[in-house]
């Protein structure tokens, strides 16, 4: 009975520091997450991606930058470059491919724009951008 006990415990350990280290992996593999981007405008121009590792760095010193082309209504992609437990995300859909986000005299964006979090009407800060590297996808919602 107490040889079955111990059999018993020692499967489970084994299967808690499986379940354990396959949520560590998950977190942010090799740097990695998966964002899903919604409300892109299909096959249109590029996707630019900037993340962020702290309130200092913020919409000043990314992490890591990615460009990619605009896909489907839902863009799904894996960011690389991350560190630490939390990101912040900014991202722009550049429709005419010039790198830059275009705006009107006001300063207000004409291309879809969005970020991590909750950024709010006039946009994000790192307060409410920031989201944890936990291992599930980083929703973004792009507006215009």
């Amino acid at each position: 009975m107490k040889s079955l006990l111990l059999a018993a415990a020692l499967a489970a350990l084994a299967f808690a520091t499986l379940a354990f280290a396959v949520t560590a992996q998950a977190a942010a593999p090799n740097g990695c997450v998966q964002v899903d981007v919604h409300h892109v405008r299909p096959q249109q121009g590029q996707l630019m991606v900037a993340a962020y590792g702290d309130a200092d760095s913020f919409n000043k010193k990314p992490l890591t930058q990615l460009r990619l082309p605009a896909g489907d209504a839902i863009t799904r992609f894996q960011l690389c470059g991350l560190s630490g437990d939390v990101v912040a995300l900014t991202m722009f859909q550049d429709l005419d491919s010039d790198g830059k986000m275009a705006k009107n005299l006001l300063g207000m964006p004409t291309e879809p724009w969005g970020a991590s979090g909750s950024p709010g009407t006039f946009g994000p800060t790192w307060e409410t951008g920031r989201v944890p590297l936990d291992g599930t996808p980083i929703v973004v919602k792009l507006v215009q």
